[in-house]
This record gives C-alpha cells, sequence and structure tokens, in this order.
C-alpha cells in the first residue's frame, strides 16, 4: 500500500503525486514529477518536453490517434512507450500520449492507468492510497 498525501495548490488540495518515469530501453534516462490523478481523463497526457528529455520511442502503431478534448474538439494524440512506478520499486509500462497541438506543462494520469490499481480518494483525510 502507498500513501501519498494532496499537495496544496493555493487554497486548494489537489491529488499531486510524485510519480518516478523512465525510458523502458534506458533505465538511467528517468525522472520523478509531480502528476495529477484524474479520474476524468480516459488517456494519461504527457507533455512533450519530459518525452523529449526521456528520449521515449514513438510506438508505430497506430502512430496517431484522435480522441476528444474539451469541448468535444478532435485532437490527435501521439503513443509513446514508458515505465512508470508510484513507489520507486515496482515498475508497469504504459501507453502515454502527448497532444501536438496543445502544449501540456503537467503530467495528467488518466484512468488507462488509474484502471490498473486500487486507488482511493480519501478526501477527508486529503490523501491517495494506491494498492496494487
Amino acid at each position: 500500500m502507498i500513501i501519498h498525501p494532496y499537495q496544496k495548490i493555493g487554497n486548494i488540495d489537489v491529488p499531486l503525486i510524485k510519480i518516478e518515469f523512465a525510458n523502458p530501453s534506458n533505465w538511467q534516462l528517468s525522472l520523478s514529477e509531480y502528476s495529477l490523478l484524474d479520474t476524468g481523463a480516459d488517456i494519461t497526457l504527457f507533455p512533450y518536453f519530459l518525452i523529449n528529455n526521456l528520449v521515449l520511442r514513438r510506438i508505430r502503431k497506430p502512430s496517431r490517434t484522435t480522441v476528444k478534448g474539451f469541448n468535444n474538439k478532435l485532437i490527435e494524440a501521439v503513443p509513446y512507450l514508458i515505465s512508470f512506478s508510484f513507489d520507486s520499486e515496482n515498475f508497469y509500462d504504459s501507453v502515454i500520449y502527448d497532444l501536438p497541438e496543445i502544449e501540456l506543462r503537467e503530467i495528467i494520469i488518466g484512468r488507462d492507468i488509474l484502471n490498473r490499481f486500487c486507488v482511493k480518494f480519501d478526501g477527508i483525510h486529503q490523501r491517495i492510497i494506491i494498492n496494487s
């Protein structure tokens, strides 16, 4: 069981947790970043500048996919393969997406990753509990 406290942004407590990410082909290329756990997001979104820092490999098939964004606008998403860990010990591979039309500044962890775990958003105690 992994427990992370919510992070304060201004006066708001937000489910942001630090996650370790790595290039699955080269574990020396890794970084730890705060990421927003977003149960309303179907997919995990990653800023291109971090994809570039990790030298992630683009997935060839499909080379692009279309997703619905805000106001049901269709946006092209580019898939990449990444490894991630909530505890810096157990790593999992996953597909993440960059949205070339939008300059993302933060990592958004969507249900494609969250649904692989038992995640409890404990708003009363301002914490996130993750069981693998």
